[in-house]
């Protein structure tokens, strides 16, 4: 086997596989749930495809609508708006208009202003919209279209337009609750009324045309725009707040002159009192201290004349043994 057609049926059996998965997972796990551990991650790979990934071929293209046929999947519970939906399939509708100079449609990426992949869609041969019927496009277009002329690429031009239309159709039922309806889907109806010709489309596609502009047509109008009333409204008195004061030692203080007077008299006279008992503290601390001087000096006094006297009777004793010493020796 030619070793560049085993390469393309590897890649192409990646791909599928890929799909496959993403399909699949839709259909075990929930999809409507806020935050899911396996869900979660596959619609946040297929926004990431969409908005990373560039388009540079009719296959790529491919890839990208069935990616997002696959978003839509998700989200038709949720209505979980996907900006990388809405931009995919916006750039898709702007490979379809040949004059990219009109302003209202600007390129965003993965798409290019410019170039030789910005016209991906438009028609070689105006003539192949007669001969153009509606079908399934198989897996097998997302990796290798056997396009073997212009009249082929043309139809399958076609069948990617068609979906792209289906697909917004789909959006615009799913967001049109939303209160940003009308300015998502600006840049669609922009497209669509102002520069993607429709004379020139089949009747199938034309019939998606109008039907896409009066869906959003019916969309409300404009909203107001936020701005500051003229006059400040007038607060009710019952709900007038109090506003009290606090003062540094931690009491409130009435808002009123006579209650702040007597807050602060009420203040004064605490503080005066508190240095009233401190006075009378030290005084009796230094009456105390004085009173134990004086007894104690008192009692120096007393004990110093008791000893005198014990001093002077222990000489008339001795005196007196001394007598009588001598009187037995006698």
């Amino acid at each position: 086997m030619d070793p560049n057609l085993t390469k393309v049926l590897s890649v192409f059996l990646f791909l599928c596989l890929k799909i496959i998965y993403l399909k699949v997972t839709q259909v075990l796990f929930p999809t409507s749930d806020f935050r899911h551990p396996v869900t979660t991650p596959a619609l946040l790979y297929i926004s990431q495809t969409l908005c990373k990934c560039p388009v540079r071929s009719l296959q790529d293209l491919t890839s990208g609508l069935v990616l997002c046929s696959l978003a839509v999947e998700y989200v038709s519970l949720s209505k979980r708006f996907i900006p990388e939906l809405i931009n995919f399939l916006t750039g898709t509708l702007r490979l379809a208009v040949k004059d990219k100079s009109s302003p209202g449609h600007a390129a965003v990426p993965p798409f290019r202003p410019t170039g030789k992949h910005s016209d991906l869609l438009v028609l070689t041969d105006p003539e192949s919209c007669e001969s153009w019927s509606e079908k399934a496009t198989p897996l097998a277009a997302t990796q290798q279209l056997e396009l073997s002329s212009d009249r082929d690429r043309d139809q399958h031009r076609l069948t990617c337009l068609c979906i792209c239309l289906d697909l917004v159709k789909r959006c615009c039922l799913l967001y049109k609750d939303l209160t940003s309806f009308t300015h998502i889907f600006q840049p669609i109806r922009t497209l669509l009324s102002e520069h993607l010709p429709t004379q020139t489309l089949p009747k199938a596609l034309q019939e998606r045309h109008g039907e896409i502009l009066d869906a959003i047509s019916v969309a409300p109008a404009t909203r107001s725009r936020l701005v500051f009333e003229k006059k400040k409204p007038i607060p009710l008195k019952l709900f007038t707040p109090k506003i009290v004061e606090i003062l540094d030692y931690g009491k409130k203080r009435g808002s009123t002159r006579e209650e702040r007077e007597k807050e602060r008299l009420k203040h004064k006279y605490k503080k005066e009192f508190k240095g009233a008992l401190r006075e009378i503290r030290k005084d009796s601390r230094f009456l105390a201290r004085e009173k134990l001087n004086e007894t104690m000096n008192r009692d120096s006094e007393r004990k110093r004349k008791v000893r005198e006297l014990f001093g002077n009777l222990a000489t008339q004793e001795g005196e007196w043994k001394a007598l009588k010493r001598k009187k037995k020796n006698k």
